[in-house]
């Protein structure tokens, strides 16, 4: 069987690899332009035929990612299509493994399922978009970094009570339990030809399936038995800045608890919502769930506070950094009345990163809401009389 894969910058190689094992004839081909040459390398010595730009034929099967667009494909004719998540749920079990997709908040949800599941008593290993590795001491030990595009699934290792893993576009449809965060908004893909929500509905499993309650009307399309996450959480008093955050929760009961002063509560509310419901599907005991809710100090460079004598910085660095993320963190901001004391500074996306950021548009959105807005670079960082800086930087891997 002869197959073309499209795209090596989001797990091509991987895909690559697995069907030359099966004894496939193997076309590579980097789409984009951008794919290191020691990965290019790599194939051409296990036999893959690499190149640069589309050769044209018919081939048995094509793989490409959801999100490629059929733009490339002048010249080819094959017998099989299938999306890059499709055909890694076809070579992987999924077993002992979350996979949690969405627009906005996957990795805080790894994040904070990883403390409570560590907490009671289960090895954890850890693939997010600021790396991989194993959950030790209350703290994630990063030894990798790498895509999270559906093919590193295939990467992940054996060995742990429990695989953690945050995806893009997609999911193997294998997983025990998924957790899909949010759509927030539904986003063209493959150049405006497909929607987000067609590719993200992919992580649906025969396990459990997580989503808001307020979108399993939307969900429900894909799937019947959808369980909805909302409701459990409620913020006591009035939230301030760099100050412990008073909530109640609804799990087995009612408890209130404090959260530590580390990051900006409230953009992590929809996620604690998230993580309660999946824990709750676990049967995680009550005391483990307050215990990791109580001890949680952020994800570094989500929503993290520093304070100095200039007034409190928030650091907000991750690959999905947009107008929809700026307006969830404008709107945090307004709640706690500090919007016409904050200065957003926006660090351009670098060329890894597939979501471009519309800085023009985050401008006019920031400025409207009564903050004020400037670029990286700009020379001239510093505002007088602000008081919160929100630093947006454009990074990671997708």
């Amino acid at each position: 069987m002869n197959v073309l894969i499209l795209d090596m910058v989001h797990g091509g190689e991987i895909l690559a690899e697995e069907y030359l094992k099966k004894g496939c004839a193997v076309d590579c081909v980097d789409v984009y332009g951008i794919a290191k040459q020691d990965t290019m390398d790599c194939l051409d010595r296990m036999g893959a035929s690499v190149h640069r730009s589309v050769p044209s034929g018919h081939y048995d099967l094509l793989l490409m990612p959801v999100h490629c667009p059929d733009k490339f494909l002048n010249g080819v004719t094959y017998g099989e299509r299938k999306t890059f998540h499709k055909a890694v749920g076809e070579l992987s079990d999924g077993r002992s493994r979350v996979e949690v997709t969405g627009v906005k908040g996957k990795t805080s949800c790894c994040y904070l399922l990883a403390g409570i599941l560590a907490l009671d008593g289960r090895t954890v290993f850890l693939h997010t978009s600021r790396g991989q590795g194993p959950w030790n001491g209350g703290k994630h030990t990063i030894e990798k970094k790498m895509s999270i595009a559906p093919p590193s699934l295939l990467r992940l290792p054996g060995g742990y009570d429990t695989v953690i893993a945050e995806v893009s576009l997609g999911g193997s449809g294998r997983a025990d339990l998924t957790i899909l965060t949010n759509l927030a908004e539904d986003y063209g893909i493959a150049a405006g030809t497909g929607k987000a929500s067609d590719a993200k509905a992919s992580v649906f499993s025969e396990g459990k399936n997580i989503v808001s309650e307020s979108e399993i009307g939307l969900w429900s399309k894909y799937r019947g038995d959808l369980i909805g996450y909302g409701g459990r959480v409620s913020v006591i008093g009035k939230p301030e800045i760099g100050k412990p955050l008073q909530i109640a929760i609804e799990y087995n009961g009612r408890h209130e608890l404090e959260l530590p002063g580390k990051y900006l509560h409230l953009q992590y509310i929809e996620t604690i919502e998230a993580v309660l419901e999946a824990c709750f599907e676990m049967d995680i005991p009550t005391e483990q769930v307050i215990d990791g809710l109580k001890t949680f100090e952020g994800v570094p460079g989500r929503g993290e506070l520093r304070h100095s004598d200039m007034g409190w910085e928030i650091i907000d660095r991750n690959p999905g950094i947009s107008h929809m993320s700026v307006n969830k963190m404008l709107d945090t901001l307004g709640r706690m009345g500090l919007l016409t004391e904050t200065l957003m500074i926006l660090d351009p996306a670098d060329r890894k990163i597939c979501e471009k950021t519309d800085p023009e548009r985050i401008k006019r959105m920031t400025e409207e809401k009564g903050a004020e807005f400037r670029l990286a670079g700009d020379g001239n960082e510093q505002s007088a009389g602000r008081y919160i800086t929100v630093r947006l930087i454009k990074e990671g891997y997708q």
